[in-house]
């Protein structure tokens, strides 16, 4: 029993990683950032099994002491840190860029790549683009303030870094939205149609109906 209850308590680790690892809009940085915030409490909950201590643990902390495998547990736990270390070693080489590019006015220039130097610079004292990234979200900051003209290697590189796949939500709504809208009533619809009517459903970008109307020509009753 007490080995059910530690794999319900890991399963529940687990299943709360992998909510904040869903959704839309969200960069790779910070999905990084939530899987280095699990392998760290991963890491706290191996050293207290070390000591005997299961205060993280809801379920199994009920089971009596005795009953309670602590090594094998902290077995367990320390391969599960390898997996995820190993699984993300890719993205710890390029932990550096995802900071400065997540937030170039808290990274120090002297110890940013040379091709960075000078731009961390100019953009650290430029009154206007710290404003600007207080009020946009990061997209929009880069899109609209960090011009390539100004600051070649800042922006090539955030497009870069912007344009990785976080997660595979948009895909999987995607084809939910397909499944939804290509039923077997619906069986004429033609690939075109469909097309349009998913790029639809898809956007975040809401139509201009005015503008629409505007385009159409009325037909006046004679």
């Amino acid at each position: 029993m007490s080995d059910l209850a530690f794999l319900v308590d890991m399963t529940k680790y687990m299943a709360d990683l992998n909510v904040k690892l869903q959704g839309k809009d969200q960069l790779v940085h910070k999905l990084f950032e939530h899987v280095v915030t699990f392998i760290q409490k991963l890491e706290l909950i191996q050293t207290q099994l070390d000591l005997k201590n299961v205060v993280h643990f809801t379920v199994l902390s009920m089971r009596p002491a005795d009953t309670v495998q602590h090594e094998k547990y902290s077995e367990l736990v320390s391969r599960l840190i390898d997996d995820f270390k190993h699984r993300f070693q890719d993205f710890r080489k390029h932990t550096d860029v995802m900071k400065l590019l997540s937030n170039p006015f808290q990274t120090d220039p002297r110890e940013a790549a040379a091709k960075y130097q000078m731009e961390l610079i100019d953009i650290q004292n430029n009154n206007d683009l710290k404003t600007a990234f207080s009020e946009h979200d990061l997209l929009s900051f880069y899109r609209c303030y960090v011009s390539a003209d100004n600051y070649p290697n800042l922006s090539q590189d955030a497009k870069k870094f912007f344009a990785l796949f976080g997660s595979t939500y948009c895909c999987e709504q995607l084809f939910s939205r397909m499944k939804n809208t290509k039923t077997k009533s619906r069986s004429l619809l033609t690939d075109e149609h469909l097309t349009g009517s998913l790029r639809i459903a898809a956007s975040t970008v809401g139509a201009n109906i005015d503008f629409l109307c505007k385009q159409i020509q009325c037909q006046f009753s004679h």
